[in-house]
């Protein structure tokens, strides 16, 4: 083998090592050891599978911890050095705390991770990132060190056409760090929009509260609209508005909990669905013709009615539909309360509200209860209780409302399995039970079965005003490295306002590499509809562009868009041109944030949770470079705005790279624990480069230059072939070949090719 196969050899081990999950900490010999550690989860690499030798990185109530957490090859029981764990000051109660956790923890139950409870202690395991977090539930909300900081979301959407159409919505929130465990929250919003005589607009402050964390409780004072209420957060139905309030709860009430759900919308021309709740927008989102899906993360928590209304490219409003969205969580994971009193928002008469959570030995119980003047009140309580009954995983819910005018109820249930497959059924009766909760009913049903690659599904859906029915058939086609997807459905109700209405419609997308191109038709009444639309995507080591078209066909009538869009290191921005045979329009987009605390300021990517780390990249002169930190790209020599998720520990951050000529070494020791609404966390990544060079060598003839590269003394090869690894930049380097001495330039390659002059030629 020779030494330019034997350096591609090295640097390809070099190149797959980096992408392990957890680099082996060196420790010193002597007690006082620490850990140096860096990290990364890259696409394809299964490290879940990777239990044998697995290592953890451990904290113990956010102190790292001196050595490695490992599996026992004797019982598969996760286990430790305990003496080496002493000679590191870790005090014998805590020892023995982890020894009895440890005992009881089923480390194979946990495919990815986990996270449960046992011993008094909760437990957080990612077999992803290899790491553990122990915490005691009585203090797990540890009260950590804070101080002034600055996180501001901020949101800009612009729209117009030719045709007298304007409309701008901006919107933004922000969180205040304070010292003492304090933080303050503000949501404003402004909108004003034109269509030829008519002009609408708003603009004012949503929410706007204070709150003190203490250790296991806090207390809130300001005011809260229900808009702004967390996706998932809500626990019961009963959510009212309070223009000024005071809450005192615990702590357990600010652990917000995924919820899946998603608003599926039918779109019969190309443009965009403004969403209103109460008379104000709160969301807008591109719609393209046929089958749109806007997921329940981004609408507020809560059980209520939407007004969704179809606008095209030039500010017609196609359709208006009132949806009614269940984005409770019923199910829960722990104890908690809270005590609210305030004055209600549309009266200002004063209102208590409680709410009480618990999980008791057979079900999860949620409960809350308003009280008010002039005889109002409303009291709501449901209980869940997910359980397996053999292969098939069941999860339902009840829930009983009554107020000063009646009684109703609710109840859900969802169940799944592979053999049977997926089927949720949902009940809203008699829901107009007080002043302070006027539901409605409403009934969905949705099934959806998996028949050898093949997705059937069923889904009912009646509200008070509208009903629709939908079947749908998806497979998937993947020939030769092509991915393509394929959907059929029959539709009645959600295409036009008249009764009775049907539709057909296919839809398709085919993606090879980093192209996509999809193609959606539908026929519905009288009207054919076709759309299709293709797409490019760059991706780099500073973030994802993608340009593409889009041409839709409704009769006779033709409209074709550009659009381009850059999720980038300071936000996500997008821009789209469009023509139709009545007008030209165009549109812009931008969401990102901005973060400030003492050591400076930093735009970055949307943060959803208030917190954020302020993270300073080295320069290093003569090299461009950029990687990825939680998720969010940066690049070298420069701050950033990285998004944390709320009241997480970060002890090293994720780190993940795809640079094609250089391989990183990067570690980003954060030291963040519970990280706190309102802080901006300061941090420095420590990088450390390999350059990579390859091609071929070339005179001014075209000819390979062969020989030993003098710098470096890798070889290059008869036809021109070479390969180096440099720690430092190379600008030119030189050949001692047999016909002279040549200077080649590695900064300007032509494809593959480097240019190489001539500084000696031997006779």
């Amino acid at each position: 083998m020779g030494k330019m196969d034997m350096n591609r050899c090295v640097h390809n081990l070099y190149f797959y090592k980096k992408w392990f999950i957890v680099f082996f900490a060196v420790f010193s010999t002597n007690s006082h050891a620490r850990i140096k550690i860096s990290y990364a989860v890259p696409a394809g690499f299964a490290a879940a599978e990777m239990d044998i030798d697995a290592r953890y990185l451990g904290t113990f109530n956010g102190m790292i911890l001196p050595d490695f957490i490992s599996v026992s090859r004797d019982n598969g029981k996760l286990t430790f050095d305990e003496k080496r764990y002493q000679e590191n000051n870790i005090e014998e109660k805590d020892i023995l705390a982890m020894q009895a956790v440890f005992k009881k923890f089923d480390y194979s139950a946990c495919k990815e991770g986990c996270d449960i409870t046992l011993e008094g202690y909760r437990v957080s395991l990612d077999k992803l990132r290899r790491t553990i977090s122990i915490r005691d539930i009585n203090s797990d909300y540890v009260v950590p060190a804070t101080n002034f900081g600055l996180v501001h979301n901020q949101s800009i959407d612009l729209r117009a056409s030719s045709d007298s159409y304007r409309a701008m919505n901006i919107n933004g929130n922000a969180w205040l760090g304070l010292p003492a465990q304090t933080f303050g929250y503000l949501s404003w919003y402004a909108s004003h929009t034109e269509r030829k005589n008519q002009s609408y607009r708003s603009e004012g402050i949503s929410s706007w509260y204070m709150q003190k964390n203490f250790t296991s409780s806090y207390l809130r004072a300001g005011k809260q609209n229900s808009i702004d209420y967390l996706s998932g957060s809500v626990s019961t139905v009963l959510s009212p508005s309070f223009d000024q309030f005071i809450t005192v709860g615990s702590q357990a009430h600010l652990q917000t909990k995924s919820h899946k759900g998603s608003l599926v919308l039918y779109s019969t021309a190309e443009g965009n669905y403004e969403i209103y709740r109460g008379g104000r927008m709160i969301l807008k989102r591109p719609a393209v013709l046929g089958r749109n899906e806007i997921g329940f993360a981004d609408l507020p928590g809560g059980y209520y009615s939407l007004e969704v209304y179809l606008v095209d490219r030039d500010g017609r409003i196609i359709k208006k539909e009132i949806r009614e969205v269940n984005n409770v969580t019923f199910g829960g994971g722990g104890n908690a309360w809270s005590l609210t009193a305030g004055r209600e928002m549309r009266t200002r008469r004063t209102m208590l509200q409680a709410s009480w959570s618990r999980d008791v030995r057979w079900f999860y119980v949620n409960s809350s209860a308003i009280s008010g003047e002039h005889g109002k009140w409303a009291a709501e309580v449901n209980i869940t209780r997910p359980s397996p009954i053999g292969n098939i995983q069941v999860d339902p819910s009840i829930g009983i409302l009554t107020g000063e005018k009646k009684s109703g109820g609710y109840a859900s249930l969802s169940a799944s399995s592979n053999e049977l497959g997926s089927v949720t059924i949902n009940r809203y009766q008699n829901n107009d039970v007080s002043y302070f909760y006027r539901g409605k009913s409403s009934t969905s049903f949705s099934y959806s079965y998996l028949l050898k690659g093949t997705l059937l599904s069923y889904t009912y859906q009646r509200f008070s005003n509208s009903e629709q029915q939908q079947a749908e058939v998806r497979w998937n086609y993947r020939p030769n490295g092509l991915w393509a997807n394929f959907s059929v459905g029959v539709q009645k109700g959600g295409y036009h306002q008249s009764a009775g209405n049907y539709a057909v419609y296919l839809n398709t997308s085919w993606t090879l590499n980093n192209s996509q191109a999809s193609f959606r038709a539908a026929r519905s009444g009288q009207q054919t509809q076709l759309s299709g639309d293709y797409r490019n995507t760059f991706e780099d080591q500073y973030g994802e562009t993608t340009a593409g078209t889009t041409v839709s066909r409704i009769d006779d009538e033709t409209s074709v868009a550009l659009y381009a869009s850059r999720a980038g290191t300071r936000g996500d921005v997008s821009v789209n041109l469009g023509h139709n045979p009545f007008s030209t329009n165009a549109d812009f987009n931008y969401r990102g944030m901005l973060a400030a605390n003492s050591q400076g300021v930093a735009l970055g990517r949307y943060s959803y949770s208030g917190s954020a780390m302020l993270l300073k990249t080295p320069e290093i002169p003569g090299t461009h470079y950029g990687f990825s930190v939680e998720g969010a790209p940066v690049a070298g020599g420069r701050r950033y705005a990285v998004p944390l998720q709320s009241y997480a520990d970060v002890s090293f951050a994720r780190v993940t790279t795809n640079s094609k000529d250089m391989d990183m070494n990067v570690e980003v020791p954060a030291n963040i624990v519970r990280a706190h609404p309102g802080q901006v966390y300061d941090a420095e990544a420590t990088v450390q480069l390999s350059l990579l060079y390859n091609g071929f060598m070339k005179d001014v003839h075209g000819e390979p230059v062969a020989g030993v590269i003098t710098q470096t003394g890798d070889i290059v090869y008869p036809n021109g072939l070479f390969s180096i690894v440099s720690k430092t930049l190379l600008s030119n380097v030189t050949v001692d070949a047999k016909s002279g001495v040549y200077r080649c330039d590695l900064t300007r390659p032509v494809g593959n090719d480097y240019s190489c002059d001539p500084l000696e030629i031997n006779d």
